[in-house]
C-alpha cells in the first residue's frame, strides 16, 4: 500500500505513464514506449522454398518524410536521374492524418484511413492491422515478397502477414539497402519494400529543410544510388522502382492537411515504366495497386487506389529496362 508520503511520487509516475502513451501514439517520442518490443526480424522462407520466377522484381522505396518542398532546392542527382528516365507524379499526396503508420498503411493497403482503421503511429502489441496489403496478395499468389525498415513499427506488417517472407530492421539507412539488396542477391524476390528513416526523424529534431535535413536527403540519394546500381547488376531488365514519401512537413512536425504536410514525391521506374513520362495526379493508395499491377496481379475492386499501370502517359512512351536504356519490358 502507498503510504502518504509516496503518493507525489506515484502521481508522477502515472502522470508520465500517460504522456509517454499519448507521444507514442502521435510518433512524437523520440523513443516509443514499446518500441524495444517490437521483433527485429522475421524469416519465413520454410513457407514456400519454390515460388514462381518473377517476371520483375519491384522495389517500392519510401523515404520517410520527404518534403518534395524540400527536395526542390536539395542535390539528388540520383532520384533526379531516375524521374528523367522513368514516370513521375506532377503532382502526388498522402492522407490525412499525414502520420507515418497509418500513411504506409494505405500505401500498401489501397485504402484510405476511414477504412484500414490504423490511427496509431508506434509499435502497439495489443493493435493489428486487419486490411489485405499487397503483402496479403503476395501470400494468395505464392510470391516472394519481403520487408526491411529503419523503424521497429514496421513490424506490424509482419507479423501477422504470412505474405511478407521476410522482415528485417536496420539502425541506418545504408544497413537497411543492403539488407534489402542481400534479400535480392539470395532469392531474387517478386517485391520488396523498403522504408529509410533519417530525413523524417532528422526534420523532427532539427526542422524540415534544415541544413541537417538536407544532409540526410543527400546521404539517401547517393546510398539509393548505390544500391540501384547493384540491383540493376543483379536483375538487369527485370527490375523495377517505385520511390516515394509517407508524408512531407514543416518546422519540426508533420500530421496535418497542410500543403507542405501531404504532398509527396511519387517516381516509377525501370521494367514496363515509360521513359520521361507525367502523371498528373497519384495518391498514396494509388501506390499499391501500381504494384501489383506490375507483378501481373489486378487490385481489389473495393480499393480506392487505382493503378497507373501500364503507364498512359502524355510523354514519350519508350519503356525502359533497368539499364536505363529503350525497349525495356
Amino acid at each position: 500500500m502507498f503510504t502518504t508520503a509516496s503518493r507525489g511520487p506515484a502521481r508522477a509516475l502515472r502522470a508520465f505513464a500517460v504522456a509517454a502513451l499519448a507521444l507514442a501514439a502521435t510518433g512524437c517520442a523520440s523513443v516509443p514506449l514499446f518500441a524495444g518490443m517490437a521483433p527485429r526480424e522475421i524469416d519465413r522462407t520454410w513457407r514456400d522454398p519454390d515460388p514462381e520466377p518473377p517476371l520483375r522484381t519491384v522495389v517500392l522505396v519510401s523515404v520517410d518524410g520527404l518534403a518534395p518542398w524540400v527536395m526542390a532546392d536539395t542535390e539528388t542527382p540520383n532520384l533526379d536521374a531516375l524521374a528523367r528516365n522513368g514516370t513521375a507524379a506532377i503532382r502526388a499526396e498522402t492522407i490525412v492524418p499525414s502520420f507515418t503508420l497509418p500513411s504506409h498503411t494505405s500505401m500498401i493497403s489501397g485504402v484510405g484511413p476511414e477504412i484500414h482503421h490504423v490511427d496509431w503511429n508506434a509499435w502497439r502489441p495489443n493493435r493489428h492491422i486487419n486490411v489485405p496489403t499487397v503483402f496479403t496478395a503476395c501470400r494468395h499468389a505464392r510470391l516472394r515478397c519481403g520487408l526491411v525498415s529503419g523503424k521497429r513499427k514496421f513490424a506490424h506488417f509482419a507479423v501477422e502477414e504470412v505474405g511478407v517472407e521476410f522482415y528485417q530492421y536496420g539502425d541506418e539507412a545504408e544497413d537497411v539497402l543492403d539488407l534489402a539488396l542481400d534479400y535480392i542477391e539470395e532469392r531474387q524476390p517478386h517485391f520488396v519494400m523498403i522504408h529509410l528513416a533519417e530525413v523524417d526523424v532528422t526534420g523532427h529534431i532539427r526542422g524540415w529543410g534544415s541544413n541537417a535535413q538536407r544532409d540526410q536527403i543527400r546521404r539517401i540519394d547517393e546510398a539509393f544510388g548505390d544500391f540501384l546500381e547493384d540491383a540493376r547488376e543483379e536483375r538487369g531488365t527485370e527490375l523495377s522502382v517505385i520511390v516515394t514519401a509517407d508524408h512531407g512537413g514543416e518546422g519540426r512536425r508533420h500530421g496535418s492537411a497542410d500543403e507542405r504536410h501531404v504532398r509527396i514525391p511519387w517516381i516509377a521506374w525501370g521494367s514496363g515504366v515509360p521513359r520521361g513520362g507525367r502523371i498528373p495526379e497519384v495518391r498514396t493508395t494509388d501506390t499499391a495497386a501500381t504494384i501489383l499491377g506490375l507483378l501481373g496481379m489486378p487490385a481489389p475492386v473495393d480499393w480506392a487506389g487505382r493503378s497507373h499501370f501500364p503507364f498512359y502517359v502524355d510523354a514519350e512512351t519508350v519503356d525502359v529496362g533497368a539499364d536505363g536504356s529503350g525497349g525495356g519490358q
